[in-house]
Formats: C-alpha cells, sequence, structure tokens
C-alpha cells in the first residue's frame, strides 16, 4: 500500500471514530435527557441546559428528536418556559428480558390471586396491556412460559405453619431449572422425613401463595410428580435438556384447581 492510500485510510478511519464517538456522545446526552425529564414533574429550559452542559439550540434540537420519537413532552411559553413529559407513559420504553417479563406479569398475577379488595380492580387490564406492549417475539417466547406458570388459593393454615422458605441458590436454580428447560438434580425430603436423589424436568410450576409446586417428570419413578419446593434440600443444574411432554401427562390432574397466568 503506498503513502497515498495510507494517508486516505487514515483520514477515513479519523473520521469514523470522530462519527462513532459524537453518537456515542448524543445518545448518552439524550438518555440522561429522558432522566432528567423524568425525574421531576417539571424542568426549567436553564436548568436543563445546565445540568447537560448544552446549549439552547441543542436543547431544542433534543426535545424535537424526543417528540418525534414518540415521547410526550410539553412546553410553557414565555420567558423562563419549561418542559415536561406528560401524559400516558406506556411501559413499551423498558428494554426487559424474557425472564424479567415473566416476573413482572407473574407479580400482577400474584396480587390477581391475592383478591385485595384495594388496587386490584385494573390487574387483569394491565397485565394484558403489558404483554402486548412487547414486541411480537417477545411475546410468543413469554406466552409459552405463561402457560406453564399455574395460580391457585392460597395455602390454608395448616400447610402455612410448616412452610420455610427455600435458600435463595435454591430457588434460583430451580428457576433457571423451569426457564432454559435444563434437568435439575435435587435432594429431595418427603412429608415423613425421607431422603432421596432424583433427576427432574420442571415442566410446569405452580403457586398456592406463599408455597411453590414444582410438576415434573421425575427420572427416578418414570412418572409425573409434584415437589414442594420448600422441600428441596438441595438443587444443581443439568447441563441435559429437557422438551416438554405430552401436558395430559401433567394438566388433566391439575388444572381443574389452577389457571395459568
Amino acid at each position: 500500500m503506498d503513502m497515498k492510500h495510507i494517508v486516505i485510510y487514515a483520514v477515513i478511519w479519523h473520521i469514523k471514530l470522530m462519527i462513532d464517538t459524537s453518537f456515542e456522545q448524543r445518545t448518552e446526552r439524550r438518555n440522561r435527557l429522558i432522566g432528567l425529564l423524568r425525574s421531576e414533574e417539571h424542568w426549567k429550559t436553564s436548568d436543563l441546559r445546565e445540568n447537560l452542559g448544552i446549549s439552547q439550540r441543542t436543547l431544542m434540537r433534543e426535545l424535537a428528536e424526543l417528540r418525534r420519537a414518540g415521547y410526550p413532552i410539553e412546553s410553557d411559553r414565555g420567558r423562563g418556559g419549561g418542559v415536561r413529559l406528560s401524559g400516558r407513559w406506556g411501559i413499551e420504553r423498558l428494554n426487559l428480558n424474557h425472564q424479567e417479563v415473566v416476573e413482572l406479569i407473574l407479580s400482577i398475577a400474584i396480587m390477581e390471586s391475592l383478591q385485595s379488595p384495594l388496587l386490584t380492580s385494573n390487574l387483569k387490564a394491565i397485565k394484558q396491556k403489558l404483554f402486548q406492549a412487547f414486541p411480537q417475539k417477545q411475546r410468543s417466547a413469554v406466552s409459552n412460559i405463561r402457560k406453564r406458570i399455574m395460580i391457585g388459593d392460597n395455602a390454608n393454615a395448616n400447610l402455612m405453619s410448616h412452610y420455610t422458605a427455600p435458600a435463595p441458590r435454591i430457588s434460583e436454580s430451580i428457576a433457571q431449572s423451569f426457564l432454559q428447560r435444563n434437568c435439575l438434580e435435587i435432594e429431595y425430603q418427603s412429608e415423613a422425613g425421607e431422603r432421596t436423589l432424583r433427576v427432574i424436568e420442571a415442566q410446569y410450576i405452580l403457586l398456592n401463595w406463599p408455597i411453590w409446586y414444582i410438576i415434573a417428570w421425575d427420572h427416578l419413578r418414570l412418572s409425573s410428580r409434584v415437589f414442594r419446593i420448600d422441600r428441596i434440600m438441595n438443587a444443581r443444574i443439568n447441563e441435559r435438556s429437557f422438551q416438554l411432554r405430552p401436558k395430559q401427562l401433567f394438566t388433566d390432574i391439575y388444572t381443574p384447581f389452577y389457571q395459568t397466568i
């Protein structure tokens, strides 16, 4: 490569670097602006300029870009005018992964099941709006997971008296096994106190608040079994993955008493 081409390449690389840097700076500045607008009900433009270290012209340009992107920004006219985010601000601005979406919808479903007389009348509608707000590809993935989670009545007083929440490491292993469809190696203690080692497939999970159960295919018994998570003494993710088995093996027994989220 001769000197002329080296110089041209260096100039092009330098210009590209400047463009990339400028884009990153604008993106960071815009994210900071959105964060500021969300943090207060009303902002003076002078305070926004000071926080961001930009000119009035740049601020107005950024606000115009946000409006074009769909952000409900209102401006006050006159000396010392201000700006605010207003209107109905939806969940679609959040960037959540599949597990976070499931946990959010599950939390709402649990609140529904508690049948609180206060501040729960719109939960079903909210749950559906949240679900519809996510991209189609994510909705499909989340929908498949939702169908495997069931909510029932609250646990009775007798069960509650013997219940102890499992250790976080056990709960995390169970959740990972369920969501990623990996086999789970568990040490399980029966009601009589007998301990056995099992390899299970967490096909479904169900909740009698606050007690969770795993509806699983048990490799030891070669049949479907139900395991209370508070009786799982140890749990370890197995690298072996599993496929969903015919739902009739599990749901015919349990679905009359539970509903999916």
